[in-house]
């Protein structure tokens, strides 16, 4: 018997489509091998859905935990911001004033070290008189800003920042969460007109950790978070939606642009009343080495 020449050359196309050909199952014969396929299948389907479940509620969970709760604005919560407030900002006289807030504990800190603003608007706490000073440029919902806000930062603010030998200044920016971070950043500024700059900057990292920014910085979760702190809520709330603080994040673009920053988190360091700053490496070693070198200058 002669082949069929062209059902030879049919079979021996290549298709011209990339990917490898469906899989297909061969169905049951009889009505009950076709429902017992069917229930085998989805009784898969069920199982791969329940582990994808549980998987995403692991997940949500060890972020809940490691985001923790929120604290109350005291110096039993937060004993590294427990110093003196002094404010500073000609353009915006109730932030981190004096008598924004009295502070519930003696602070721990060496003699002068406080918390205010300095000459570019940026809040910022230690010793003014000190002989070097530091910044970190930062983002609430940049994921590196919330690990280096968590370790090298909180280490370094305690060894060398309450100890009076360093001054850390916080500077605020939008580009990782645009909208969403400029209403965090807002409402940071806005608390600290309760004295409360850097407890609500703790929770912005917070919430960002646990949520999406959508809800981490609504304003609904921006008030609750404020009331649950200690703080009025609805004052912040209304103080955001004025953007009084607009102006500020404008400065810090600028500072951060002019000083050639081109990512979050970024630290830079000046020496004595000079204002000028240079990026270096953000880890707490570095820090630490160039806050001891100038102690000896």
């Amino acid at each position: 018997m002669t082949a069929d020449p062209m059902h030879k050359n049919a079979s021996n196309k290549r298709s011209l489509w990339p990917l490898p050909p469906r899989a297909s199952y061969p169905v049951g014969k009889t009505r009950r091998q076709r429902q017992q396929q069917w229930r085998q299948q989805s009784n898969g389907l069920i199982m791969v859905l329940a582990a994808t479940l549980m998987a995403s509620l692991f997940f949500i969970m060890a972020n809940w935990r490691e985001g923790g709760s929120t604290k109350a604005v005291s110096c039993t919560t937060f004993p590294e911001f427990c110093v003196p407030l002094a404010g500073g900002s000609a353009d915006a006289p109730a932030l981190e004033a004096p008598g924004s807030r009295t502070l519930d504990a003696k602070s721990t800190a060496a003699p002068g070290v406080v918390r205010g603003v300095d000459v570019n608007g940026i809040p910022t706490i230690g010793d003014p008189n000190a002989p070097v000073h530091f910044v970190t440029v930062s983002d609430y919902a940049c994921p590196h800003c919330q690990d280096y806000h968590d370790t090298d930062l909180q280490r370094f603010i305690k060894d060398y920042v309450l100890t009076g030998q360093a001054t850390l200044g916080f500077v605020l920016t939008t580009g990782t969460g645009q909208f969403y971070s400029e209403t965090a950043s807002q409402a940071a500024l806005c608390a600290g007109e309760q004295g409360a700059f850097w407890e609500m900057s703790a929770e912005m990292f917070r919430l960002a950790r646990g949520q999406q920014l959508a809800s981490a910085f609504s304003l609904n979760q921006i008030r609750d978070s404020a009331d649950a702190m200690g703080l009025d809520g609805q004052a912040i709330v209304a103080c955001v939606s004025s953007n009084r603080y607009a102006s500020f994040l404008r400065q810090f673009r600028v500072f951060a642009n002019d000083h050639g920053v081109t990512g979050t988190p970024t630290t830079l360091v000046s020496y004595g009343d000079s204002n000028r700053w240079t990026i270096v490496q953000r880890d707490y070693n570095t820090l630490k080495q160039l806050t001891e070198a100038a102690q000896r200058r």
